[in-house]
């Protein structure tokens, strides 16, 4: 209890920290004071801070968003050391509203609540949705789901959809272009709230879709291939730390801020060290082209796989002690 203390009270003297440049840069970005003192967003000195809250009501981490005047290769924006992935807004979940938008970042949900809407996002992005967190949207009214416009926010969508039956897909217009989100919506298009909930009332049922499943060639009647494949999946996990696996074609730096290593991008023309890495969520995130994932999807862009495929070429590495998995590849066309 201690620690969650000192977290609450560095929180505080984190907001009282906050510049009147910041605080002129997240008005820019829609969030006007009167959010930004409820929700204690802060300045430590180098990073704004964000507290993110877990279900009992305590602060359980922060999210550190980059000084807008800090022109060095980084992430835009990164969780505080020793973190796990947690719903960014339980304390509307709790209350049960008729309404809730799931969103995808920290910034787009304080734009919409203080447009006055619900809205709730995973600190882990699109591609992270907890079973947990989907039971309790279960039971709110309405659930909307508005993502970027771009592939990742389509397929978080998607993972939500299948997870909230009831969701409803949110289409941002054209306008705000591709990757744009919810903030560009309000700031750049100088939207209203009226015109966001004609969004909500034209938002469609999420098309249900079918969860990638690698059908094992063995005959095995003791398991569900469901749990074959989870099985499968987290030996890969295991056995191939990301760090080590994207070090086979990526430089990587350490960043000097907790666990989190960076590089340039190999999926497009990166001179700016787009590419971050998270070892302790065995995760990865490309803040260029939105390129993210675990070992499995970056094995599967790397070589242009097919999921099924990927998961054998990556089992067949561990086998062979860590080699490449395109020298599989090639290994097999020799044959």
């Amino acid at each position: 209890m201690t620690k969650l203390t000192n977290r609450l009270d560095e929180a505080i003297r984190y907001h009282e920290a906050v510049p009147v440049r910041i605080r002129q840069y997240l008005n820019g970005r829609g969030i006007p004071d009167e959010t930004i003192n409820s929700y204690l967003l802060g300045w430590n000195g180098w990073r704004i801070t964000i507290p993110i809250y877990n279900r009992e009501g305590a602060i359980a981490f922060f999210k550190l968003a980059k000084d807008p005047q800090d022109r060095r290769p980084s992430p835009e924006i990164i969780n505080s050391p020793n973190t796990t992935v947690e719903l960014y807004g339980w304390d509307r979940v709790i209350e049960r509203p008729s309404r809730i938008v799931v969103c995808e970042g920290e910034f787009d949900r304080l734009v919409l609540e203080a447009r006055g809407f619900a809205a709730v996002n995973s600190t882990g992005g699109a591609a992270v949705f907890r079973p947990e967190w989907a039971k309790e949207l279960n039971a709110i009214e309405e659930v909307y789901v508005c993502f970027d416009r771009d592939q990742a926010g389509r397929n978080g969508t998607m993972l939500v959809g299948a997870m909230v039956p009831k969701a409803k897909r949110v289409q941002l217009p054209d306008e705000v272009g591709e990757g744009g989100n919810v903030t560009d919506f309000f700031v750049r298009l100088r939207r209203t709230k009226e015109e966001f909930l004609s969004l909500l009332e034209t938002a469609t049922p999420i098309p249900a879709s079918a969860l990638p499943q690698e059908r094992d060639s063995r005959p095995d009647g003791t398991q569900p291939l469901s749990s074959l494949l989870d099985s499968r999946i987290e030996r890969i996990k295991r056995a191939l730390p990301i760090e080590d696996f994207i070090g086979k074609y990526v430089q990587l730096k350490p960043t000097g801020l907790g666990a989190a290593l960076i590089g340039r991008c190999p999926f497009h023309d990166d001179s700016s060290l787009s590419l971050a890495l998270f070892p302790e969520r065995g995760t990865y995130h490309c803040f260029g082209c939105r390129a993210h994932g675990d070992v499995i999807s970056f094995a599967r862009a790397m070589h242009e796989f097919g999921f099924g495929e990927a998961l054998k070429r990556l089992e067949r590495m561990i086998d062979q002690n860590g080699k490449d998995p395109q020298h599989n590849e090639q290994q097999d066309e020799a044959a």
